[in-house]
């Protein structure tokens, strides 16, 4: 787990990397590597294409230049268009002698450029025609005056590579090895998160390497996806949506038993039954990341509408809109009426971000993709997440959620949403317009304060 601290607010980190990423007249090796590591497919065909042109310039070419055609292949349509000049670049690399004493090394200390030349050895070649940049990259690594980064990117090719004597992965700065796991180059390593941590707080933009920077931003980016970050008093809507994301991956331990756990208890299922339970859901998981969390905001009046938003985080000027998909009703009417809800929000210029977050509770997973598709395309709306009820939280016959009294909302002094069991739902939604009763056979999660 990262650790907590008084440093710099995530945004302030992201915004400094991206930039000291991109600072500096920046060879087209660097840019290479930089899309690579950070998943700018944008701009590698156009290296890759000059990068071919000067290997075609028997005085102009170099290591480099077969390194970003390397980088190129990982992309599976550039790795076609270029897989015969990227040959003839290793071929030509291995014709040529190395570590010659008395002059200065190129390649052998070239980490950029030997990940690159792995990488597309990897992709297009078989190891055996690729041996002698095995012992290299290996050499290497053990050389006496290597840059941090250019030792790391040597040892990563040489485990791309499989090449015997290699040295281990512990050799490597922790940020890489965290990047280039995430990039599934090396195998992850937890203990490597804390110290990568550590330096990605460290990192100077000062420095004036642009490759190091872009490497230490996956890395973040990488401890982003799995840790709460250092400081959570200045996030983006992005790490917002990465909260939601895994939602789906804590519902595993979600109560739902098929027994009493003990003698003495009573069988517990913690139903989702509607949009409210959802809600509730949501709030117990955002709650204690986001001091500034609300339930159940109202917007200013527009003309006879009153609009009452799910969810908010006011300092992100943050909106999550929930919505409880029952069978039978279809995604497009989800569509229909969040695309209705942004129009009404947008008058309120302090809410600039849309998240829907969407409990199918008809497992139409097969429809999941084209739904979220739609909502991205919504003015407003930063991403989307769809979730479908799980698996194992399958009614039983005598469970079906029949017509009947159910829910509304009712917002609590605390902020947090609650259940009146009894009472009628107003302004039904089309996503919950079926009428549903609270399941008193079994344990049924609600959120009293």
């Amino acid at each position: 787990m990262v650790p907590l601290s008084d440093g710099p607010g995530v945004a302030d980190i992201r915004a400094g990397l991206a930039a000291a990423s991109r600072e500096g007249d920046t060879s087209p090796l660097v840019q290479a590597f930089r899309a690579w590591v950070l998943g700018a497919a944008g701009p590698m065909g156009d290296l890759a294409a000059a990068a071919a042109v000067a290997l075609g310039s028997p005085g102009g070419r170099s290591a480099g230049h077969v390194a970003i055609l390397g980088y190129g292949a990982t992309d599976p349509g550039l790795a076609e268009a270029f897989s015969g000049t990227f040959r003839e670049g290793v071929a030509w690399l291995g014709a040529r002698s190395w570590f010659r004493p008395h002059l200065p090394p190129t390649l052998e200390a070239d980490g950029l450029s030997a990940l690159g030349l792995a990488l597309g050895v990897n992709r297009l070649l078989h190891r055996r025609d690729a041996a002698w940049l095995g012992a290299l990259v290996v050499r290497g690594a053990t050389a006496a005056g290597l840059s941090d980064l250019n030792r790391s990117l040597m040892v990563a090719a040489a485990h791309i590579l499989e090449a015997p004597a290699r040295r281990d992965l512990a050799t490597m700065l922790p940020e890489a090895r965290v990047a280039l796991a995430d990039l599934g180059i090396v195998p992850a390593d937890a203990e490597c998160r804390r110290p990568a941590w550590r330096n990605v707080l460290r990192f100077e933009p000062a420095m004036g390497d642009p490759a190091r920077a872009a490497l230490t931003l996956r890395a973040f980016e990488a401890l982003c996806e799995t840790n709460m970050p250092a400081r959570l008093g200045r996030l983006e809507p992005g790490d917002v949506l990465r909260v939601l994301q895994g939602v789906e991956r804590s519902l595993r331990l979600w109560t739902w038993e098929e027994r009493p756990r003990t003698p003495r208890s009573a069988l517990v299922r913690w139903d989702i039954e509607n949009e409210y339970h959802v809600q509730n859901l949501l709030w117990t998981t955002l709650a204690p990341l986001f001091p500034d969390l609300n339930a159940e905001e109202y917007t200013p009046p527009v003309g006879h509408k009153n609009p009452r938003m799910d969810l908010t985080v006011p300092s992100l000027g943050l909106v999550i809109e929930v919505k409880f998909v029952r069978a039978g009703v279809s995604f497009a009417k989800i569509v229909e009426e969040i695309a209705a809800d942004a129009a009404l929000y947008r008058v309120d210029p302090k809410w600039r971000v849309l998240i829907p977050f969407v409990w199918d509770d008809s497992f139409r997973t097969e429809e999941h993709p084209k739904l979220i598709e739609g909502l991205r395309k919504l003015e407003m709306v930063h991403d989307a997440v769809v979730i479908p009820r799980p698996g194992k939280m399958e009614r039983d016959a005598g469970d079906r959620i029949r017509p009947g009294r159910t829910g509304t909302r009712r917002a609590s002094k605390a902020g947090a949403p609650g259940i009146d069991d009894i009472a009628q739902c107003p302004d039904s939604e089309a996503s919950e317009s079926t009428p549903r009763r609270v399941n008193r056979n079994v344990g049924v999660l609600k959120s009293r304060t």
